[in-house]
């Protein structure tokens, strides 16, 4: 979320006092009209769970999830697109429930609600600029405040991992995907298959973010993902 001060202090003053209690009999189904960009440290579970289940490779277009690399900081995320259902939602007793809610993605445990984090370093509590929600969704229930709070702990992870990010991997994303350039090319030679100029960005920023996702979902397995230890796993990587 990028905003101006005015606005942040609009969507700051929105959220304070109110409360919010999910109408799970909304039929708007929030977790599939909206879309998600999902980094490491916002849902590793979420991120692993496509990867294992769906293939992602071959059925992107099926389930509409992408990996991608963000635009300026070049961070491995994956993008679950708007109008796809949620594959972690299952319906238990007429109610429509998430099997991952303990490790949710930092946008969907705090909806409607956001958490965003000033230069200071003070995170503050907004209100979404995207309300799906019916009204009578805000007339009672917990106050947002402290719903947007059970994700902090989980904000200030992914913040401390985007930091580390940008200062040592970002700067050396560019050469390596120039390497792999050469190397999509040579395959595409070799298979006689003609790749359009214009599709060579596209498919090396998904083949890239999909490697550095997958780096993150093994050390996941292991036990040892933490913001420190995959970005020296990255460095690694994209270096050698």
């Amino acid at each position: 979320m990028n905003f101006s001060e005015k606005e942040l202090k609009t969507l700051e003053k929105s959220a304070k006092g109110k409360r919010f209690s999910c109408q799970r009999y909304c039929s708007i189904g929030c977790c599939t009209v909206l879309g998600v960009v999902v980094s490491p440290f916002s849902s590793i579970r979420f991120i692993a769970g496509y990867f294992r289940a769906l293939q992602i490779l071959e059925r992107v277009s099926v389930f509409g999830v992408e990996p991608v690399l963000g635009k300026e900081s070049l961070l491995p995320l994956l993008w679950k697109k708007e109008g796809f259902p949620c594959i972690f939602m299952r319906i238990d007793g007429g109610q429509p429930k998430c099997r991952i809610w303990e490790d949710a993605p930092i946008s969907c445990i705090t909806y409607p609600a956001g958490l965003y984090a000033k230069p200071t370093g003070k995170i503050k509590v907004v209100l979404s600029q995207n309300i799906l929600c019916p009204e009578n969704a805000f007339l009672e229930g917990e106050p947002l405040e402290r719903l947007a709070k059970r994700a902090e702990e989980k904000f200030q992870k992914q913040a401390e991992f985007v930091d580390l990010y940008v200062k040592r991997i970002t700067p050396i994303v560019p050469k390596y995907m120039k390497r792999q350039e050469k190397v999509v090319r040579q395959m595409a030679a070799e298979r006689n298959k003609q790749v359009e100029e214009e599709q060579i960005p596209h498919i090396l920023q998904k083949a890239v973010a999909l490697e550095l996702l997958a780096i993150a979902v093994n050390m996941h397995a292991e036990g040892r993902l933490t913001p420190k230890e995959l970005v020296g796993e990255y460095e690694k990587h994209l270096v050698k």
